[in-house]
């Protein structure tokens, strides 16, 4: 995997995604249609598709960042179910147009926490029933319990990183 070209990229490391993804695994992520907000090196995304996710859409604001993930989305051969977008998550939420099995973002550390980005997806329609979004958060910061429909239903800690997953209030899982 070809790491990060822009200065600032933190990508996942490898604890982190291996405890995601373990987390993940009984939920089931097969067929699944996945969203990689604030992509990096798109290593969540490809995490993703090489366990079986149908397909994921990268966003990434640098462009730097952008061929990098093109080059590891083809490296592991996933190229075929990537879908890449060269902007700002803000604004390429009104642009994605299709309904999420599972979210993953994982934003700088340096900016706060993105309730209003979490809140707006499940405001745009773009979860499908039982979905579940993922935010990754430096440990210091502490991720709200709910974000406009969508409420935490755990906050797990690595080191100095978190992992905070929220569902639409009663969906459960």
């Amino acid at each position: 995997m070809r790491p990060p070209q822009a200065p600032g990229v933190r990508p996942t490391t490898d604890k982190v995604r291996t405890a995601l993804f373990n987390i993940l695994a009984a939920r089931g992520i097969e067929e699944a249609i996945v969203a990689d907000l604030y992509a990096g090196t798109g290593s969540l995304g490809i995490e993703a598709l090489s366990r079986g996710a149908a397909q994921a859409d990268f966003v990434e604001a640098d462009r730097r960042q952008m061929d990098v993930i093109r080059a590891n989305v083809r490296a592991a051969k996933v190229a075929e179910r990537a879908k890449l977008v060269h902007a700002d998550v803000e604004r390429a939420l009104d642009r994605l147009g299709r309904r999420y099995d599972l979210v993953l973002m994982d934003p700088p550390y340096t900016q706060p926490f993105p309730a209003a980005i979490v809140a707006r997806i499940a405001e745009l329609g773009l979860l499908a029933d039982d979905a579940v979004v993922v935010a990754g958060h430096a440990s210091r910061v502490e991720a709200p319990l709910v974000c406009g429909r969508l409420v935490r239903d755990q906050d797990r800690r690595y080191g100095d990183s978190s992992l905070a997953f929220y569902s639409v209030h009663g969906s459960g899982r």
